[in-house]
């Protein structure tokens, strides 16, 4: 109670009743605030030692007190030590009771580690012994695998060699067949031979005779020259010199007449002045496409072969359809088509003849006039792109195909009587100027000429003439003259080669800004007297040059896509696109 009342409480007191004396005696304010103030640092100042001694005093006890509680702390943890360390000795005490069982147990135990010792030293050995059998036997299946693998390649060689039995079996038999097929080829050629040799005979016979006529032709001709001089010369005599010179002008003029038409009619020319301008039949011909388009001797019949795997045929005068109207039995699409020059006279029959080449590999055959297909001749190994009829021997046929073969045919039998190997796939084929030469276009740009009657092997070196940049579309011969043929070719010219010179020349190249070739197996034409030359083109142009100076003469429009084919008959133009639409042209 008393510390909870210091002494300032007191001088506080004091102080006011002080101050009240002091403000009784009239002080002032500031100065009784003075004395206060020191009086009560005065007072206060003596009881200062006391309250910190009392501080540090209250801070020693809690010291104190703190410490007493550790020690009683210490104690019970001293107390808990000595009941563990009597515990422990009473533990002691039972463990030296059990001491001499477990002298007798340390002895055992020692007996029992031997033992172990023992056992650890077998099992080790047995594991030396087990990792020894695992290799031994890890060897031996190794040795089991080799043995194995050993037995499938003898197995494998054993197939093999069966195989290449049977392989020689098969190569012999072809060996045999090819040999018997080399027999019949042989046989067909002296065969060939002899008719040749024959007709050769009558030829020269033939030719005797002929010269016999021409010798006396001309004994008659220039007695007749005799008797026209001794008229002349009368003739002269009797007239005034005004009466001969127009005599001798009239007789010039009938001989340039007279010249003409032997000219014309030895040549066979083309008659009349006409020359394709309009569009005058339009005929859907073939579904998918049409290849290719062929107009018989005389120009009335149109055949056009296409995607569709039939040859139409078509008059072509009214573009109906004509004869047996559709030619089967193609099993792909036709690439090309032609007709032979004259009926054939086989069976004592008169029909006309059809050839046709295709995808399939084979050339057919047809009767045109009964649609009956009458050989179907196979060999080739590719496609076939060209077939022909021979001009002078209608049982004669060339054709060519992508198996880069030229093959000549007898077409009594349907028989193979010659094969050529060419330097490249062959595009066109066609016969030259003779029976035997056949002229092909190939895919390097090369045109080659073949004689067909050397032997076997010796065709092997034709004529070569390096015409194009690209592969060539089709070759033609020129109706006037057939030393001279024409080349399409898709680097977009046609070229006129003339082999009278024998390495053959390019004499004349037709080109047009706007020409492109449009098909693979694009085909041109010549008219039938050898003026003109015609190509169809990607636009769906036809091009129509002169053959003479190679200028562009017209430029024909009737078709919506590109124009594949072209043949020009005695009675006119035929095209055809790759929309399988024919157009027939009038002058």
């Amino acid at each position: 109670a008393r510390r909870g009342n210091p002494p300032g409480g007191r001088l506080g007191s004091s102080r006011g009743r002080s101050t009240g004396r002091k403000m009784s005696d009239g002080e002032t304010p500031a100065a009784l605030l003075a004395k206060l103030q020191a009086r009560n640092r005065s007072e206060v100042d003596a009881f200062r030692a006391v309250f910190e001694a009392h501080a540090v005093a209250q801070r020693q006890a809690r010291t104190l007190q703190e410490r007493v509680t550790a020690l009683q702390r210490q104690c019970a943890e001293l107390g808990e030590g000595k009941e563990n360390a009597e515990a422990s000795l009473k533990t002691a005490s039972e463990a030296a009771a059990r001491g001499a069982a477990a002298q007798d147990q340390s002895a055992r135990i020692t007996e029992l580690q031997a033992e172990l010792a023992a056992s650890y030293k077998q099992h080790a050995e047995s594991s030396q012994q087990v990792i020894v059998a695992k290799d031994r036997l890890a060897k031996a299946e190794e040795e089991l695998k080799l043995a194995r693998e050993t037995l499938a390649a003898v197995e494998r060689e054993r197939d093999e060699a069966i195989a290449r039995g049977d392989d020689l079996d098969a190569a012999l038999e072809t060996s045999r067949a090819a040999a018997q097929h080399a027999a019949a080829e042989a046989e067909s050629r002296l065969a060939g031979r002899d008719d040749a040799l024959a007709k050769a005979e009558k030829l020269e016979a033939e030719n005797a005779m002929l010269v016999e006529r021409l010798m006396a032709i001309k004994v008659q001709e220039a007695e007749k020259m005799n008797e026209i001089n001794d008229l002349y010369e009368d003739l002269k005599r009797q007239k005034k010199e005004n009466e001969l010179r127009a005599m001798a002008s009239d007789l010039s003029a009938a001989s340039a007449a007279s010249m003409a038409s032997l000219a014309g009619a030895e040549t066979g020319a083309f008659v009349g002045q006409y020359f394709p301008a309009r569009k005058r039949v339009a005929i859907r011909a073939n579904a998918g496409g049409t290849h290719r388009v062929a107009l018989t001797p005389g120009g009335d019949v149109l055949a056009t072969a296409g995607d569709d795997k039939v040859i139409s045929l078509w008059d072509a005068d009214t573009g109906l359809a004509t004869g047996p109207a559709r030619l089967t039995g193609a099993t792909g699409a036709l690439l090309d088509a032609d007709f032979s020059s004259g009926p054939d006279s086989r069976e004592g029959g008169g029909s006309m003849m059809l050839l046709g080449a295709g995808t399939d590999r084979a050339v057919r055959l047809w009767d045109a006039t009964s649609g009956r297909v009458r050989h179907t001749m196979t060999g080739h190994a590719d496609k076939v792109c060209a077939a022909r009829f021979n001009p002078w021997e209608s049982t004669r046929a060339v054709s060519c195909a992508h198996d880069r073969t030229v093959k000549a045919w007898d077409l009594n039998k349907g028989f193979c009587v010659a094969s050529i190997m060419c330097a490249s796939n062959c595009n066109a084929v066609t016969y030259g100027d003779g029976a035997s030469v056949v002229v092909s276009g190939h895919f390097d740009g090369a045109c080659r000429v073949w004689d067909l009657r050397q032997k076997p092997g010796q065709a092997a070196d034709p004529i070569e003439v390096k015409a194009h940049a690209q592969h060539v579309t089709s070759v033609a011969t020129m109706p006037s003259n057939r030393s001279q043929f024409v080349t399409s070719s898709r680097d977009n010219t046609l070229k006129l080669i003339d082999l009278r010179g024998g390495a053959g020349e390019v004499v004349q190249t037709f080109r047009a800004s706007a020409y492109r070739s449009g098909s693979q197996w694009a085909n041109p034409c010549v008219s039938p007297d050898g003026r003109h030359v015609v190509a169809g083109g990607a636009d769906g142009g036809v091009f129509v040059w002169s053959a003479r100076d190679g200028g562009l003469r017209a430029t024909l429009r009737a078709h919506d896509a590109a124009v594949a084919t072209c043949a020009w008959g005695q009675r006119g133009l035929a095209t055809a696109d790759k929309n399988g639409v024919a157009v027939l042209w009038g002058a």
